[in-house]
């Protein structure tokens, strides 16, 4: 006990440093050279390009597909398809981004937005536009 006191006095005047533990804790959770630590990016996108198309025929939704499934937003303008071609498409879209998990919603008459599922739509966007525009 005695020789407990006198070392905690040496320790206290500095003249004997005890075993600091947490350097040997620091030593064992270093990285050992031979492994690379793991870096993220957390700025995967530095900007969001939205994608206007304005399909023709049904035969473009495969396009409109590939797009969504590579998590890029599109709006799709369908005031050139025919009534019942464009009505077949947005009935073919809205199923393959159900299971895509994406959403679609209806900006204005023929225009869609449809996003990925790494988007979220907040808000109504009709609403949005008509009071922009003063239309209700």
């Amino acid at each position: 006990m005695a020789v407990k006191v006198i070392e905690k006095l040496m320790n206290f005047f500095g003249f004997d440093e005890p075993e600091d533990e947490g350097v040997e804790e620091r030593v064992e959770n270093e990285i050992p050279f031979n492994k690379k630590p793991k870096i993220v990016n957390i700025h995967t996108q530095s900007q969001i390009k939205v994608i206007i198309l304005k399909p023709e025929n049904f035969e473009q939704a495969q396009t409109i597909l590939d797009n969504i499934k590579n998590k890029k937003p599109m709006i799709i303008d369908l005031q050139n398809m025919e009534r019942n071609d464009a009505q077949r498409l947005i009935d073919f879209l809205s199923g393959a981004i159900f299971a895509l998990n994406g959403e679609i919603k209806k900006i204005a008459n023929s225009i869609f937005l449809i996003v990925p599922d790494n988007f979220d739509i907040a808000g109504d966007i009709q609403d949005e536009v008509d009071s922009m525009f003063n239309l209700k």
